[in-house]
């Protein structure tokens, strides 16, 4: 009784995190730039396919430059997207409309960035040029991102619950009396966001970026960017799925900006043609720790199609293996059961981190290469990840990880077989006999 007791609890405080309303709002912020970094990430590969006469071919006609353009503006900015959205998410969830706090955040983000100058000849006339870098706008800038979207989100949320706006007569048209109502907001923040820029000046830091890169985001980049940190991450997400509950909801929400900045690394040095820095990112993750969703039960899904003896898991392996080799496997984890099955528990937990080791050793070794900054949507076909992110050699290390995975759920699979298989033959027995009772009474 205490054992289930103590699962409940686990399992409310779980639903808690998950509900939290900030780890929502960076949630939904990071899904909301997938088609920028999408767009860059695949125009980026496409221009960095290693074969030697289409790269002769792009080069001597402009089109590798045509193609790197979008992934400028797309990954290169992606501070500015982040903060955007998350602002907007923050800002929904307490019934506000997202759009002034979003841009108001943008405002703030690049007031807080700081400005460099460089001297520019204008026919005979030489005047310094202010301009700020992308270094600060694009993955650096992705912490300071989350810390403004929420703040800027929270403050602004604030000046409208307490009514310190602008009010404006009921015959003004809407639109209208939502631009005058966000003047005070936003001339407070804004000023707020100036006297701490200002104050940063005075420090050794110089920024607020330059603070939050070397204090936050190094450290929990170079923590999280381990072999370590995401089998931690993982082992967490394959456990709350077990609960039922939605683990890479709740992990992503903390995880994701940091699987996010090392994929946009990867893919800025892939575009410069430098070798990507880093072995672990979003495109990794698909192709090693997701094979087949949560849990990486495409395992325990090919287990169900061939070597099923009971009916309840031929149907469910009949049902469920499309969206699983989708990466979609909520089907097969709330269809099996797998939650709170104690049977699956430890496959749940160590699949991912076997196949994430076995694709880690692979990069490191060099059978594979590094990831090139390939972010991918939910949904992206097993095997087809493989290839996008890393060609033909991560394709042959996902086979070996998917038969690995197979091997992992087996015997977990084959134990539970064999109980629904006795219990469906039991049953059958029953019937019969009931069946046979009935014709006696009959005649």
């Amino acid at each position: 009784m205490s054992f289930v007791n103590n699962l409940e609890k686990i399992q409310l405080a779980a639903e808690k995190i998950s509900d939290n309303r900030y780890l929502k709002a960076v949630s939904k912020g990071m899904v909301m730039t997938i088609p920028a970094s999408i767009t860059g990430a695949m125009l980026t590969l496409i221009a960095n396919m290693p074969f030697d006469g289409y790269q002769e071919f792009i080069q001597s006609n402009g089109l590798k430059t045509l193609l790197l353009l979008p992934g400028i503006f797309t990954s290169n900015i992606m501070g500015l997207i982040v903060v955007y959205f998350i602002a907007f998410n923050l800002a929904k969830s307490y019934k506000i409309d997202g759009m002034f706090p979003g841009f108001l955040a943008i405002v703030s983000f690049l007031i807080l960035t700081p400005l460099a100058t460089v001297e520019q000849q204008v026919h005979d006339t030489v005047r310094p040029v202010d301009f700020i870098s992308f270094d600060f706008i694009g993955s650096r800038g992705m912490f300071v991102g989350i810390i403004v979207g929420l703040t800027v989100a929270k403050l602004y949320s604030w000046f409208i619950k307490n009514n310190i706006t602008i009010r404006m007569p009921d015959s003004v048209p809407s639109f209208v009396e939502k631009s005058f109502s966000s003047i005070i907001p936003f001339f407070s923040i804004t000023f707020l966001m100036a006297c701490i820029s200002w104050g940063f000046s005075f420090t050794s830091y110089g920024s607020a970026h330059n603070l939050v890169y070397s204090v936050l985001q190094v450290p929990i980049q170079q923590i999280g960017g381990s072999i370590g940190g995401v089998m931690v991450a993982y082992a967490l997400i394959g456990l709350f799925w077990w609960f039922g509950i939605h683990g890479k909801a709740i992990i992503f929400g903390v995880y994701a900006p940091i699987l996010q900045t090392m994929t946009i690394e990867n893919m800025n040095a892939a575009a410069a043609g430098a070798t990507p820095p880093n072995l672990i990112d979003f495109g990794f993750t698909s192709a090693f720790l997701e094979i087949g969703g949560g849990g990486c039960v495409l395992g325990l899904a090919i287990c169900f199609i061939f070597f099923a003896k009971s009916e309840q898991y031929k149907s469910v392996g009949r049902i469920t293996s499309i969206p699983t080799f989708f990466g979609i496997n909520e089907p097969i984890t709330f269809g099996t059961p797998v939650c709170l099955n104690p049977m699956f528990l430890l496959p749940t937990v160590i699949t991912p981190l076997v196949t994430g080791l076995i694709g880690y050793v692979s990069i490191t070794t060099g059978l594979v290469p590094r990831m090139v900054g390939a972010q991918l949507p939910t949904g992206t076909p097993t095997f087809v990840n493989a290839v996008i992110a890393g060609g033909w050699r991560m394709l042959l290390a996902q086979i070996v990880c998917v038969i690995v995975a197979t091997a992992i759920y087996f015997p977990f699979f084959k134990m539970a077989d064999n109980v629904e298989y006795k219990r469906e033959q039991e049953a059958q027995k029953e019937q019969t006999v009931q069946m046979d009772i009935g014709a006696a009474v009959a005649e």
